[in-house]
């Protein structure tokens, strides 16, 4: 009998144990959904701000009276919807109907994408100056052409074929024939930036430095001047070069030429490094396109640059 109460006593104890490590206190976490941003709060004249901060980074000239309350009320109606100034911003871009003073949207963009590429690599030469050039070579090439210099003829042939491709990048670009890649190859690979970067050491810092936004690795540097001073083959950036041209277009070919026009255009658009996230979500549709358009649409179109 004695056994028995024992035995119910350790088992009503484990019982009383059990229920106690069990109970615990029931806890509900609340989750919040995202909230979309507040927009009706924003004044007429921060939307109105917005369109000619786009119509300046876009076209380099500000809105007419009629096309700042034209695109500010498409944006009122809208609530500043996101699908909404994107539109607006591709307009700007790609819109290739006659606008009395630009030609057209598209071509005034040209325009600008030209001018800023001129900034960047040449110093702003202008275009009458590089057609100066050209003039120069034609002559050149009718001397040597008399004087039976034929070495003469071909080198002056090649670099006045450079400046072409220079004054041709803006038409292509319009087109959409060739791409941004294109146009940069073409600002690097002249007498201008030649005589700006004299030597080969400058030369390909400088270009590191304009496309790269970064000096090279020593290794880098090596392959490049058997490329740039002696016309050796070499491999950069996973690509065969063995003069100029070909490591032009092996620089713009390259994943670090996409990565740092993100970077750069962050810098010039609103002025700060983009992050990481960024610059990985604006990557891979970047570099399958190598549309430029690409980049500066989204960055175009963040509140933080609109100032919401």
């Amino acid at each position: 009998m004695a056994k028995t109460n024992s035995s119910y006593r350790l088992f009503f104890g484990a019982l009383i144990l059990l229920s106690l490590f069990s109970c615990k206190e029931n806890t509900n976490i609340l989750v919040e959904p995202n909230k979309p941003p507040k927009y009706s709060g924003v004044s007429t004249i921060r939307i109105e701000n917005y369109v000619q901060r786009m119509f300046i980074d876009l076209l380099g000239r500000e809105a007419t009276d009629i096309e700042r309350t034209s695109f500010s009320l498409q944006l009122k109606n809208a609530a500043l919807h996101d699908t909404c100034r994107h539109r607006l911003v591709r307009q700007l871009m790609f819109d290739t109907s006659f606008r009395m003073g630009d030609s057209s949207y598209r071509h005034a963009f040209s325009q600008r994408i030209y001018d800023i590429s001129k900034a960047r690599f040449l110093e702003g030469a202008s275009d009458p100056s590089i057609s100066q050039f050209i003039g120069n070579l034609n002559f050149a090439i009718q001397v040597a052409r008399l004087n039976g210099d034929s070495i003469s003829v071909y080198r002056c042939i090649d670099a006045r074929s450079q400046y072409f491709k220079v004054l041709n990048s803006k038409y292509q670009f319009f087109i959409q024939q060739k791409d941004y890649r294109n146009m940069c190859a073409a600002m690097m690979n002249n007498s201008i930036y030649d005589g700006i970067n004299m030597n080969s050491f400058n030369y390909i810092n400088a270009v590191f430095d304009n496309c790269l936004l970064r000096k090279p690795t020593q290794d880098e540097f090596d392959r490049s001047y058997q490329i740039i001073e002696k016309n050796l083959p070499s491999e950069i950036f996973s690509h065969w070069a063995s003069n100029k041209n070909e490591y032009c277009e092996a620089v713009v070919q390259s994943d670090a030429f996409h990565e740092a026009q993100i970077r750069w255009f962050f810098y010039v658009l609103i002025q700060r490094e983009p992050t990481t996230a960024e610059v990985s979500d604006l990557f891979y549709p970047f570099y399958a396109t190598h549309n430029i358009e690409t980049i500066i649409e989204e960055i175009i179109t963040k509140d933080e640059y609109a100032q919401f």
